[in-house]
């Protein structure tokens, strides 16, 4: 199936769930990758052209203020969690938000190439 610009964002405190999850994600033939630790904040950070940094450098160029979902991502990988980045087309996401839900998944966001919404349980609709 072919993915859009849409991935889909989540914090996993435990980083062995995070893994596994990524498994999961992956056997399900889902583009899932995890960021971990100082390696995964350097990912993170980097000036990617696709992925998530790219994706809230947009958010941040276009709607100003919505860096504070890089900020909590890379929070999150200094307290020791896991983040997990998937990309998918915008039916897919609530699928993988169900998928990530049940490895313990927080903080979860489906960001497009100019949106974001907060997904999953939590999910408070902003963007």
């Amino acid at each position: 199936m072919e993915r859009t610009d849409t991935t889909v964002v989540a914090v996993i405190d435990d980083r062995e769930a995070g893994r596994d999850a990524v498994a999961a994600l992956s056997g399900e033939q889902f583009a899932a990758e995890v960021f971990v630790g100082e390696e995964g904040l350097e990912r993170l950070r980097s000036d990617q052209e696709e992925g998530v940094p790219s994706v809230v450098a947009k958010m941040a160029m276009a709607l100003g203020d919505e860096v504070r979902i890089m900020e909590r991502l890379e929070a999150a990988l200094e307290a020791g969690a896991s983040v997990v980045s998937v990309g998918v087309t915008d039916d897919e996401a609530a699928r993988v938000a169900t998928i990530l839900e049940g490895y313990d998944a927080h903080d979860m966001w489906r960001l497009g190439e100019w949106s974001f919404n907060r997904i999953g349980s939590e999910g408070s609709g902003e963007g």
